[in-house]
């Protein structure tokens, strides 16, 4: 039978499948949260584009219109987030 000394000195260094596993899974889930905040802000930038024909002023259609550029934006941002959490997965994935 072995001792809990000897036990805790076998259990000493990393298992690295493990913290493989459990880095490629961080950044999967972070790159679908930042796919799905894309999507959510394109939408909203699609929303702002349909209620913008209905406007009957000219500055309730550019404040649309703003509201819509401003919302892609954020979806662009969201995506080059999406990009490098997919990136550091495959290099996680590839290095670990």
């Amino acid at each position: 039978m072995k001792s809990f000394r000897t036990f805790m000195a076998e259990q000493q260094g990393l298992d690295e499948a493990v913290v493989k596993k459990g880095a490629v899974a961080a950044y999967a889930l972070q790159g679908r949260k930042n796919g799905n905040n894309a999507v959510r802000s394109y939408n909203k930038a699609k929303q702002a584009l349909k209620t913008s024909v209905n406007s009957t002023t000219l500055d309730q259609k550019a404040d649309k219109l703003l509201s819509a550029i401003m919302h892609l934006l954020d979806g662009l941002v969201a995506t080059r987030k999406q990009i490098g959490s997919v990136s550091s997965q495959v290099t996680s994935s590839t290095v670990i």
